[in-house]
């Protein structure tokens, strides 16, 4: 899985890269079907934007943005919206794949109803 993790305005401390990839291969162990992930931080002015851009297979890709003070805490707000977006998205995988093999109760043949008859 490639993982790519990207600072606009802001130094990226080498710790914060180490947790954010860390985090982001997290991701591949909640939906095997992960394949990039795109890590964007921004700092505007006293704000810090995280962006996570995942390309799954089977699907559109899952995008979660969070905006805070703090750019510790816009990263752990992130990848939860991530994750939960990655789980809701594997439960419904799952749930079309158990309605396709579950095969449907096959209709029962009516008599067709004959109309009473005349004396």
């Amino acid at each position: 899985m490639a993982i790519q993790v990207r600072a606009h305005h802001m130094e990226l401390a080498a710790e914060t890269r180490e947790r954010v990839t860390e985090k982001a291969e997290h991701l591949r162990r909640i939906f095997d079907g992960v394949l990039t992930v795109h890590v964007t931080l921004d700092a505007e002015k006293e704000r810090r934007f995280v962006e996570i851009v995942a390309n799954v297979s089977h699907g559109a890709p899952v995008v979660a943005r969070a905006t805070t003070l703090n750019l510790n805490e816009a990263i752990e707000l992130a990848f939860d919206k991530a994750e939960a977006q990655l789980r809701k998205h594997k439960d419904r995988i799952r749930d079309r794949r158990m309605r396709e093999q579950v095969p449907e109760a096959p209709e029962e043949a009516e008599a067709p109803e004959e109309p009473p008859a005349k004396p």
